[in-house]
């Protein structure tokens, strides 16, 4: 699916405010899970690594990593910034590692924030089809992001994968499909066509 592209406007000043609320809310969560996971050290220290404490470790590791995952796909940032493949790696597998999805980032080129963005963004899409679990292949063909999902069963909203098309942002979109409003509107600005194929075990999005 081939969308036009659309020229800056007034919104774009609000979606930077968005990308500003991304950061404080990302900025603000750091400190707090770091104390918590600061006590779970402690813990081990004075108990040992019981079952109970490992539990929560993984947990604060997830929480950790899933919050550095935010501050790139929603956070605001440097155009100029390259994100290094390796940071990108060490976030997905932490975030994913108690989950039932396998992901795999087999991109090993650091990327401009702006670039690695739409990848993280289409992870965010790829997951609401994956809610019991799958295998997730993220990689790079020529100029372009191809993210494969394969599953037993996916959970495909024609409705959101329709959006990523249309050149207006949806205004029914929920708190937790803002990645497609977000995806859309950055395939704009970046002049990046997106290619969606599904079934019921198999997805592919280009862009």
């Amino acid at each position: 699916m081939n969308k036009p592209y659309a020229s800056p406007s007034a919104a774009d000043g609000e979606a930077d405010l968005v990308a500003l609320l991304g950061s404080r809310i990302c900025h603000d969560l750091v400190s707090p899970v770091g104390a918590i996971a600061n006590g779970v050290e402690l813990l081990e220290m004075v108990h040992g690594a019981s079952e109970e404490v490992q539990l929560i470790q993984g947990a604060v590791a997830s929480a950790t990593a899933r919050i550095k995952f935010f501050r790139l796909a929603f956070g605001a940032g440097a155009a100029a910034q390259v994100i290094p493949a390796r940071e990108v790696i060490g976030i997905l597998d932490a975030m994913y590692a108690q989950t039932r999805t396998a992901l795999y980032w087999t991109d090993d080129q650091d990327r401009p924030r702006p670039e690695l963005r739409l990848a993280l963004l289409a992870v965010l899409c790829v997951e609401t089809a994956t809610p019991w679990g799958g295998r997730v292949e993220v990689g790079r063909t020529g100029a372009a992001w191809t993210i494969h999902a394969e599953a037993d069963r996916l959970r495909v909203d024609e409705r959101l994968w329709a959006s990523l098309a249309d050149p207006a942002p949806r205004p029914d979109l929920r708190g937790s499909e803002v990645q497609f409003g977000l995806l859309a509107r950055d395939a704009r600005r970046l002049r990046r066509p997106v290619s969606v194929t599904a079934d019921e075990t198999r997805l592919s999005l280009v862009i």
